[in-house]
């Protein structure tokens, strides 16, 4: 189970690139229709860094994760927000790893 939260949870961060790439024009992807700035796609990198972060110190059992994910889901669902017709499903698994971390408390 722990193998495979970090998994999708490292797909999930790695799906953030997609909206820095698109911000600074790095690659052409035709399915986002909803411009990004490049301060925004900033953010977007800085929410891939933040979740792989966050899965990387989890499976080192560091207790920091938590805080790692906490502020990754903020970040992510604000541009998710920003962005809703190109990345309202990142919502489910921001919820999913919401839930993972309120768990994860003892």
């Amino acid at each position: 189970m722990k193998t495979a939260f970090a998994i999708f949870m490292t797909m999930h961060g790695l799906i953030h690139l997609l909206g820095f790439l698109k911000a600074f024009q790095l690659v052409d992807i035709k399915d986002f229709k909803q411009p990004i700035s490049k301060q925004a796609g900033v953010f977007w990198m800085i929410s891939s860094i933040l979740v792989i972060s966050a899965v990387n110190l989890y499976l080192a059992g560091n207790s920091y994760y938590i805080g790692f994910g906490f502020t990754a889901i903020l970040i992510s669902q604000i541009l998710i927000t920003g962005t809703w017709e190109d990345a309202k499903y990142g919502t489910i698994p921001n919820i999913l790893f919401g839930i993972l971390l309120l768990l994860s408390f003892q």
